[in-house]
């Protein structure tokens, strides 16, 4: 029961009985002996200082042989400031400040102190900001780098730093995003109805101007013929033009 501390209403001092505990320990130069309740005895062997957390520092802690448990002395911790709190099922230490110090659960009649209640001193977790402009630009939806920079500048948003662009930044993911289609000559091949033509064409390529609507209308005999078909208009057209 080494780990195991118990609130004690009726112990005059703190005591343990593990050497483990004590951050500073003096022995004491005198015999005396500690009568446990069921009238047996354990030695005196040093009084000192027990760190169970930084804001909870238990003083003139005595340190007793063959003794089963840690002992918390409610009478103490008055004396040296703290406020104990009994109500029904729980029961808890205050500092003068009233802040939680520790809280205790039953156990076995009794009160145990527990130790993962145990708070430690308050402390502020403060983040800077990053001047990294590709960590914002991400932050903010990928927004551009001149629009960044500018609203940088500007203040409006607080927590974002002044940033710098370089030149030639390319976020490749926004260029992806942006990149279309791209453009192509509108056409559409439509397969003759059983039998064929005349002249024994089977397909019919149709080429579109999307601007005056304009068509070109080609027969071929055999599917891969439009290759040949496209390339002719198109260097017809630039010679046109």
């Amino acid at each position: 029961m080494e780990d195991v501390w118990i609130m004690d209403s009726g112990c005059s001092r703190h005591k343990i009985g593990y050497r483990k505990w004590f951050s500073s320990l003096n022995p004491v130069s005198t015999k005396e002996y500690i009568t446990f309740g069921d009238n047996g005895q354990g030695k005196l062997l040093g009084v000192g200082s027990v760190s169970l957390s930084a804001n909870l520092s238990l003083r003139e802690v005595a340190f007793v042989r063959n003794l089963g448990f840690n002992l918390v002395s409610v009478s103490q911790l008055l004396d040296e400031g703290f406020e104990v709190r009994f109500k029904k099922g729980a029961c808890c230490v205050l500092d003068v400040e009233e802040t939680l110090v520790c809280s205790l659960l039953p156990f076995r009649q009794v009160f145990r102190v527990d130790l993962t209640s145990v708070s430690g001193p308050a402390r502020c977790l403060v983040a800077s900001p990053s001047a990294n402009i590709w960590k914002w630009h991400r932050r903010l939806s990928h927004l551009s780098f001149d629009l960044l920079v500018r609203l940088s500048s500007m203040g409006l948003i607080r927590g974002l730093p002044k940033l710098r662009a370089e030149k030639d930044l390319v976020c490749h993911p926004c260029r992806h995003g942006k990149m279309v289609a791209a453009s192509h000559i509108p056409m559409s091949q439509v397969m003759t109805s059983y039998p064929a033509s005349v002249s024994g064409k089977w397909y019919v390529l149709v080429v579109v101007d999307d601007f005056s609507r304009f068509s070109w209308v080609f027969f071929m005999e055999f599917k891969d013929e439009a290759f040949g078909f496209v390339r002719d208009l198109v260097l017809r057209l630039r010679n046109e033009s």
